[in-house]
């Protein structure tokens, strides 16, 4: 399943005219992991409670926040003790309705003996798939969205519970602190959980997680955000407050470039249970240390409509409009308003629009996607006991509505973006004719700190184009400032008005992690390169000149593979001596050999993922080279 996701989903952006390509999704598991959507995997729980049915749903029935002690099996891990509770809000409601015993999942493995976890992992999230009949439509969407966003990734799941086989599951990673590191190599920021408390659980009707301005008082957000960071409220507040009435100074309180992805994953895979489409719920929000707040996305299980079809007429779907909250004009979509009634943003957020749909809208290629795991889960899904759906619907739902209980639709994929591509594509935003840009080059491949680096692009049908770089030490790179392109031979363009646009890097300083890519825009839309910029960018390093040998390919020396899992090898030629010391990103040395004659394999199985730069160094030579640890 992983290499069809690569062959089909990221082709397009892989390859960008030889560019050293920064792709943040080297931090998603590798195959034979917790998710890996190539393989089903069995989870056993066995309480120690033989009532323990009764007694977690009167718990959560009752809002009570409690977890019950279970033994957890998971291939050759074995825990005697883990907390288990029931999650969800529908589809723990539906599955008791109907006596159901394939309820929704929340196991901490970590709660009752620290240091507890599963490949690194330390909660599980086990979604039931009560509504839908692919039990592919969140794993299909969280493929998609894992291009553009940082994403949960996902897994099918046999779940067994007290010699019960309960049936397949979808395994969903949990957002918390732990994915917050993956992502951001941080996680000691303000986070938020932007879902509403129940009208039962409050007492009363319920504000939705709308981010309006409320005033200044904690108490009027707390039933519709819930903080999962252990302080946070006056940042989260501020950045309210801005967005509705300080909105010039949006760009410092919020990663705008993040939102735009988010809201155009959310309508071209048709989310209708999200902030710009229909229900303002299932979204966090964290800030990172550079004070922008990040939007994440949660709860895939309405993409492709999903049983929201059944609201409204099937055109209302179809033809739901990507501007839905400032076209028409909706008072409780302020984050849709404000950025997208922006000129600049609303280019930005439909180049997106066209990026996702050029690159994941082919009914084809996601009917393949979902057979292949269907395939991959028919046994075990055909022998689920408490499905709520056979397995003619199941291969039926990818291209057709099913009815379900007289009254309920659930929408098919194919159907749905096969009737919503065309309105899309007719939009008069995304008709819109972009720049064209290819060809970014850039003139030295590792710059010392005395070189000057310059990027260049071929661009037509732009009357704006812009370099956006920045040296933001930070995983995330938020910050790109814009630097004006000119193809006016000079300053380091070659030739005048030839449609190659040059402009200079501004940074020099050793150790830099530089990142920039390519803006162009014209008075109707705008174009960026690679496309899937902010999220991927091109990247590299200045290393500091201590030898006037600095052409590292001409001393025949090489380190690969670069990303790596576990080893690197370091080519080295035959008649050089050479010390080789790896540093983390603090300067530590975590690796040194020294009077190295000949190639060696270095071994970093024992090392924490992440950057780290490895020093190669001889009597007339000194060169380092970053090192990616998956």
């Amino acid at each position: 399943m992983k290499k069809i996701l690569l062959l089909l989903f990221f082709a397009p952006s892989i390859f960008s005219y030889g560019q050293i390509l920064y792709d943040p999704t080297v931090v998603y598991d590798p195959p034979t992991a917790l998710y890996d959507d190539g393989q089903i995997t069995t989870l056993e729980l066995n309480f120690y409670d033989p009532n323990y049915h009764a007694t977690l749903k009167s718990w959560k029935e009752n809002y009570i926040e409690d977890a019950l002690p279970a033994k957890l099996q998971y291939g050759a891990i074995y825990y005697d003790s883990v907390a288990v509770k029931y999650k969800g809000n529908s589809t723990f409601a539906v599955a008791n309705l109907f006596n159901n015993p394939k309820v929704p999942y929340n196991i901490d493995i970590n709660d009752i003996v620290s240091g507890q976890n599963i490949h690194g992992y330390k909660k599980l999230k086990l979604g039931n798939a009560l509504f839908d009949p692919t039990f592919a439509k969140e794993m299909l969407a969280s493929s998609i969205y894992k291009q553009y966003v940082p994403t949960f990734e996902t897994a099918l799941l046999r779940l067994i519970v007290n010699d019960d086989y309960l049936g397949v599951y979808v395994n969903q990673e949990d957002v918390g602190r732990g994915f917050l590191k993956k992502h951001f190599d941080e996680n000691g920021g303000p986070f938020f959980k932007c879902e509403p408390m129940t009208e039962e659980q409050a007492g009363h009707p319920v504000d939705w997680p709308d981010l309006r301005w409320r005033g200044p008082d904690t108490l009027d957000y707390f039933e519709s955000y819930e903080r999962k960071s252990p302080t946070g409220w006056t940042e989260f507040l501020n950045f309210i407050n801005t967005l509705n009435n300080n909105f010039s100074n949006i760009e410092q309180v919020l990663n705008i470039d993040r939102v735009l992805w988010n809201f155009a994953v959310n309508q071209v895979l048709s989310n209708e249970d999200t902030y710009n489409t229909t229900i303002i719920h299932n979204y966090y929000m964290y800030q990172t240390a550079d004070g922008k707040f990040q939007m994440l996305p949660w709860d895939l299980t309405e993409s492709f409509c999903g049983l929201l079809f059944t609201q409204g007429s099937p055109s209302d779907h179809y033809n739901l409009n990507p501007l839905y909250g400032l076209e028409p004009y909706f008072i409780d979509r302020p984050l849709v308003y404000q950025l997208l009634g922006n000129n600049y943003y609303r280019k930005r957020y439909f180049a997106h629009i066209r990026t996702v749909m050029n690159e994941n809208y082919t009914s084809s290629v996601l009917k393949s996607w979902i057979q292949s795991l269907q395939s991959l889960g028919f046994t075990a899904i055909q022998d689920d006991p408490n499905k709520m759906f056979n397995m003619t619907q199941m291969v039926n739902n990818i291209d057709s509505p099913i009815n379900w209980l007289i009254i309920y639709t659930i929408a098919g994929v194919t159907h749905v973006v096969n009737n919503r591509k065309p309105y899309l594509l007719g939009h008069p935003d995304v008709a819109k004719v972009p720049p064209v840009i290819s060809n970014v080059s850039q003139n030295i491949q590792h710059p010392s700190n005395t070189e000057t680096v310059y990027i260049t692009a071929q661009v037509s049908n732009a009357t704006t184009v812009k370099l956006r770089a920045t040296n933001n030490p930070a995983k995330y790179a938020s910050n790109f400032p814009s630097i004006l392109m000119h193809d006016d031979g000079l300053n380091g363009d070659a030739t005048a008005n030839d449609q190659i646009y040059t402009a200079q890097i501004p940074f020099n300083t050793t150790n830099d992690h530089i990142k920039y890519y390519i803006e162009a825009e014209n008075a109707e839309a705008l174009a960026l390169m690679p496309e899937r910029a902010e999220y991927f960018y091109y990247h590299y390093y200045i290393d500091q000149v201590v030898s006037t040998q600095s052409n590292f390919e001409e001393l025949e020396v090489s380190v690969y593979p670069n990303p790596t899992n576990d080893f690197i090898t370091v080519a080295l030629p035959n008649n050089l001596v050479f010390d080789l010391t790896l540093y983390a990103l603090n300067g530590a040395i975590v690796l040194h050999e020294n009077e190295v004659k000949q190639s060696k394999s270095l071994d970093l199985t024992g090392l924490a993922k992440g950057f780290y730069t490895l020093e190669i160094k001889s009597d007339n030579f000194k060169r380092t080279e970053k090192i990616v640890l998956n």
